[in-house]
């Protein structure tokens, strides 16, 4: 296994951002509606996705973190941001864009078997402004950084 403990590397992270959601339940019965099942969820858990699972591995191994993505002003980036926080990542290289969903891939699960996915996203390009914003972020932060 990889330990970053002695060699204290910088690492920052560029990407998408999404949280992975991931309902768990038993299927007893078809809905009457349409053939499909029910599933009673009884067990729901949230973790990062994307450059999120990225930043959440390199901090188990030991390695300073910093994260650069553009989010939106919604739900799902206050969930995001806490999530960081719970792992000890600073998120002040988060860039919030106005009307802009973080993507939220929803998963149910029934016997170990998912049985459909819905996601909750912007699938647009970011804006000019955004994108500026991340180079910026960049360019003052890769002197600093051991790995990008």
């Amino acid at each position: 296994m990889i330990n970053f403990d002695n060699k204290d590397p910088k690492i920052l992270v560029i990407g998408d951002l999404m949280i992975d959601q991931y309902l768990w339940g038993t299927c007893e019965r078809v809905s009457p509606e349409a053939p499909v099942p029910i599933i009673n969820v009884t067990k729901d858990s949230e973790v990062l996705g994307g450059a999120g699972n990225v930043v959440n591995n390199l901090k188990r191994l030991g390695a300073q973190v910093d994260i650069c993505s553009v989010i939106g002003d919604c739900k799902t980036s206050v969930e995001l941001k806490y999530l960081f926080n719970k792992i000890g990542v600073d998120t002040k290289y988060l860039i919030e864009q106005k009307k802009r969903l973080v993507s939220k891939k929803t998963r149910v699960i029934s016997s170990q078997q998912q049985v459909v996915r819905y996601d909750l996203e912007s699938t647009d390009d970011i804006k000019i402004k955004s994108e500026d914003a991340l180079i910026s972020i960049f360019k003052k932060n890769i002197q600093y950084s051991s790995i990008v």
